[in-house]
């Protein structure tokens, strides 16, 4: 079979399009659709029944379970046939049961996920969306086209984001929370649409932040949403002091989403009341 590496396995019901390019040691299930222009890396594993439409590339040690479908059309009415885009999945990346990954459309450049990304089943990323490495989707979660998320967020069960919103790293989405504005770094989304909830201190000290630094994001995150001022005004004053990296991130996040034109000029996530008054 042209485009096969060495020791790679071939269900005799699978379908490989003669344009596709399978790695070394790769393993195709059972009814398996692995279509045009596709790009498997070495130690794939494709499941029963998963689809792989077209003009995808994956990189190495990628498992992509049964149902899921990696590459369809992009759901976005603006799309045209002579422009198909694509789908770029980094290596290490678990898909698993019906999971839906939609190919880029028309100048915004390809879909792509990060290395060691985690997307549950029935979770969906739209297209062209750019989701960093080291994320996870769980069930049901959804991102609307032109997302982008950035390195180790974690959305729970039945979290979304709108489109054209974009999510700092190490953020935490609680289980049914939705955005339709940007989301700061290393932030927890509270269910209430729009909402922060603190910072996400278990994931930074997971990501082997020190302390001290936890404690700065935890300060520049008071000024910014819990001063009582407006957002540039309290952006002004964090930035002129001296911070450590995450607590930086943090402000430079803000000000680029605050200077951001449609239609990605969304505005930025405020914090829910303080229980503590």
């Amino acid at each position: 079979m042209p485009g096969v590496g060495t020791e790679t396995t071939v269900h005799r019901t699978a379908e490989i399009d003669p344009a596709a390019v399978l790695g070394a040691g790769v393993t195709v299930g059972p009814g398996a659709v692995v279509g045009p222009g596709c790009v498997i890396g070495d130690g794939c594993r494709i499941g029963p029944r998963a689809v792989i439409v077209r003009r995808t590339t994956l990189g190495a040690s990628c498992a992509v379970h049964a149902g899921a479908v990696l590459g369809d059309d992009p759901q976005d009415r603006a799309y045209r046939e002579d422009d198909p885009g694509s789908l770029e999945i980094g290596s290490r990346v678990i898909v698993r049961e019906f999971v839906t990954l939609h190919r880029g459309a028309g100048k915004a450049g390809p879909t792509v996920i990060g290395d060691g990304c985690y997307l549950m089943a029935c979770s969906h990323v739209g297209h062209n969306c750019r989701v960093g490495a080291g994320v996870v989707l769980t069930n049901y979660a959804g991102l609307a086209g032109h997302v982008r998320v950035g390195d180790g967020c974690v959305f729970s069960g039945h979290a979304a984001a709108h489109q054209f919103c974009d999510i700092g790293e190490g953020c935490m989405f609680q289980a049914g929370a939705r955005v339709s504005q940007h989301v700061p770094p290393f932030c927890i989304v509270h269910r209430d649409g729009n909402r922060t909830a603190g910072i996400n201190a278990v994931g930074l000290r997971r990501a082997g932040v020190s302390r001290a630094s936890i404690d700065e994001v935890r300060r520049v995150y008071s000024l910014l949403f819990r001063s009582g001022r407006m957002l540039p005004a309290a952006l002004k004053d964090a930035a002129s002091r001296g911070w450590g990296p995450e607590a930086t991130r943090m402000i430079e996040f803000c000000q680029r989403a605050l200077a951001l034109e449609p239609p990605r000029a969304r505005g930025v996530c405020r914090a829910i009341a303080d229980p503590r008054g």
